[in-house]
């Protein structure tokens, strides 16, 4: 908190009355006194003046309080010229110096402090996000560099006062947030530039490309971005490391100066849960720094694929359509079953069974009505025989003629189990009709209509494709067949099916995912945080009729990677998630527990923290976009031994104070002296009175 010096007060008081019930106030104090002290007394004449006009003032003043008056205190100040000395305070700066230098890079940044001080300018000292009272209070222990935030921030901290301008201290590594020099500034910047703009000899890993999830007992790919100065055609090794012990490792020849050279190497996904691999260069003769040599992936094993199964009563160009819409699912395999036709029976378990023109008028294979009957099911009909899908289904019942529609699709504006891409909803105008079954539609449960038939323009009340989640299982129905014909059209027309893959795609995935029943779920918000963030975690508790509760004791352990565990509690809210804050990078296990009809209900999961490493990355100090920044906010750049010249700059622009006023509207009854004021005037009174023996 800054202090002004106050150079004048204007004080005067205000109430809501009219200013005519002042002596009203008065004339009331004035009549109680007399006729208290207008009858004979055992005292003298001047006392008995002196205790009425204690009792005219302390009637006065009562009546004169009930008015509500307030005090209006208007002060007058000079408002400092405002300079604000913006520091980043990134983790990049000391890493560019040794010991020494960085010292004098601190005791310099005091002393443009102390001059700017000494030329009556107040002086407020930013780093990339707080304020520091002191220059020898700065901590360059910043992971990440936001100039365009500093930058924004000073320009709102400071709105509407007199702001004059800012000194930027940088080496201009901006590696996160917006760009700072296209940002529109109402002051001036002069900016200073410190670090080395030659890069050093150095390697650095750039950035890795890896899956978040992967799927256990698969392999999966890890690229590697490695970024070479100096080293060109010579060998480095990198390697893998997890849980400390090196799982992989390889040797490439780099390439080209101040490039990118990629190196994939091609890991195991072996236990579920968040595993950290560390990958890291091992270090070359002179290199400038090796902090960059090593980071972190944070990669999620999950649980195998969802296995799907299509079984078809012949084949057919529906099955090769949804077959190939299924593989292009990562994360999705699919099994094909013709009727008839193929020997072996699919190996299960399965997620979803899709049954094309099956069941028809013989029976199914044994095998498959009991993959069906403990299955999610997504039937389609065709238009042959229905009575035996009739009894299979537990969707829709059709009283069929043994006649067939052509239909196109409506989708129904009030479907919400997902969502469907609006823009891509025009295109469903071009598909062509296809082969429906004619008769009577009786849904058999509550179903959720997804598309209606649409015969030539005019929309149905007939379902085309309906879904029914049930207790235990969830089925959908489409009531026809030939939808290979709405992938080719839309192919056709606009080169990719993505309306077709939409509309198929978020069907299959909704149909093969099991709903959660459990009564006491928590989850991390996210699988991977840095350090920086806190890490949240959702908790979901059911009573018996599974409606959500709120107000349960949640206990909660992290453990470690050195299995160390920490214990925490805390109480559900319909509101907010829980958070946990300033944990050290690792993979953390947690099991959360809580009591729910007298049973001991358990969840548990796994997540990892990251440290923000953007600092390490690059350390070579870019002055052109200091320059970019100060030229662009009408200020200038220096070098950091010509800083003196950036106060000169400030000064320069001959800022002078501003004065300022600040009014307050206070209740007069609200001051303590006012009240010491009455019990000062009774206790005269009171004394007066009983010293000369009255009552």
């Amino acid at each position: 908190m800054y202090n002004l010096p106050t150079l004048l007060s204007k004080i005067s008081l205000q109430t809501e009355f009219s200013v005519w019930f002042i002596p009203l106030c008065l004339v009331i104090g004035v009549g109680y006194a007399a006729l208290l002290y207008t009858k004979k007394s055992p005292w003298s004449t001047s006392i008995n003046r002196l205790l009425a006009g204690l009792r005219f003032v302390l009637t006065s003043l009562i009546c004169f309080l009930l008015l509500g008056p307030l005090l209006n205190q208007i002060e007058f100040f000079e408002e400092k010229p405002i300079v604000v000395l913006a520091v980043d305070d990134s983790a990049s700066l000391p890493d560019g110096y040794d010991s020494l230098d960085f010292i004098d890079l601190k005791n310099q940044l005091a002393q443009i402090a102390n001059k700017l001080e000494d030329a009556n300018l107040d002086v407020r000292i930013r780093g990339v996000q707080n304020y520091y009272d002191e220059a020898s209070d700065i901590q360059f222990n910043q992971q990440a560099t936001n100039l365009h935030g500093i930058l924004k921030g000073v320009r709102q901290d400071f709105e509407q006062q007199n702001l004059v301008g800012a000194i930027l201290v940088s080496d201009g590594i901006h590696n996160y947030g917006s760009s700072p020099q296209f940002l529109t500034l109402n002051y001036a910047v002069f900016s200073v530039g410190v670090g080395d703009t030659i890069p050093s000899r150095d390697l650095s890993i750039k950035r890795i490309n890896y899956n978040k999830v992967v799927y256990q007992g698969n392999q999966f790919p890890l690229v590697v971005d490695i970024y070479n100065n100096g080293y060109v055609e010579e060998n480095v090794s990198v390697e893998v490391r997890k849980q400390g012990n090196l799982i992989s490792s390889q040797n490439i020849n780099l390439k080209g100066d101040q490039e990118v050279n990629s190196l994939e190497f091609i890991l195991d996904a072996e236990a579920i849960g968040v595993e950290a691999y560390t990958i890291a260069i091992v270090p070359k003769e002179g290199e400038s720094s090796t902090i960059n040599n090593a980071r972190r992936a944070f990669i999620e094993t999950v649980d195998s694929k969802q296995k799907i199964l299509i079984a078809a009563a012949s084949p057919h160009p529906d099955v090769k359509a949804l077959k190939s819409l299924i593989e292009s699912k990562e994360g999705t395999e699919v099994q094909i079953y013709l009727d008839g036709i193929s020997e072996d029976i699919p190996d299960g378990p399965f997620d979803l069974v899709i049954m094309h023109q099956l069941p028809g008028v013989t029976d199914l294979p044994a095998w498959l009505n009991s993959w069906i009957d403990k299955t999610n099911t997504w039937f389609i009909t065709g238009t042959g025989s229905l009575n035996t899908m009739n009894q299979t289904n537990p969707v829709i019942s059709y009283q069929s003629y043994g006649q067939s529609d052509l239909v196109g699709a409506n989708l129904n504006p009030n479907f919400e189990l997902f969502s469907i891409d609006e823009t891509l909803l025009n295109r469903a105008s071009d598909y062509p009709p296809i082969r429906a079954p004619y008769g009577q539609f009786t849904l058999k449960n509550n179903a959720n209509i997804f598309l209606y038939q649409k015969i030539g323009s005019v929309q149905t009340n007939r379902p085309l494709l309906s879904i029914y989640n049930g207790d235990e299982r969830k089925s959908a129905v489409l009531s026809g067949s030939g939808i290979w014909k709405w992938k080719l059209q839309e192919s056709g027309l606009h080169e990719t099916p993505d309306l077709f893959n939409e509309f198929f795609g978020k069907l299959i995935q909704y149909l093969a995912t099991k709903d959660d029943k459990r009564n006491f779920r928590v989850s991390s918000t996210d699988e991977s945080y840095f350090e920086s963030e806190p890490v949240e975690f959702n908790t979901e508790v059911y009573n018996e009729l599974f409606e959500k509760v709120y107000d349960y004791n949640i206990d909660l352990q992290l453990t470690n990677s050195d299995n160390e565990t920490v214990e925490y509690n805390y109480v559900n809210t319909p509101t907010e998630d829980y958070e946990i804050n300033g944990l050290d990078p690792g993979v953390y296990r947690y099991t959360a527990s809580t009591s729910l009809a007298g049973n001991r209900e358990v969840a548990s999961g796994s997540f990892a923290v990251q440290k923000l490493a953007l600092e390490d990355i690059d350390l070579t100090a870019d002055f052109q976009l200091l320059r970019n920044i100060a030229n662009n906010s009408g200020g200038q750049f220096f070098a950091l031994k010509d800083a003196d010249r950036a106060v000169d700059a400030i000064e320069a622009l001959n800022p002078k104070p501003l004065a300022r006023s600040n009014e307050r509207l206070n209740p007069i009854i609200h001051n303590p002296w006012i009240l010491l004021l009455l019990v000062a005037l009774l206790s005269i009174e009171w004394f007066t009175r009983k010293y000369h023996g009255s009552y």
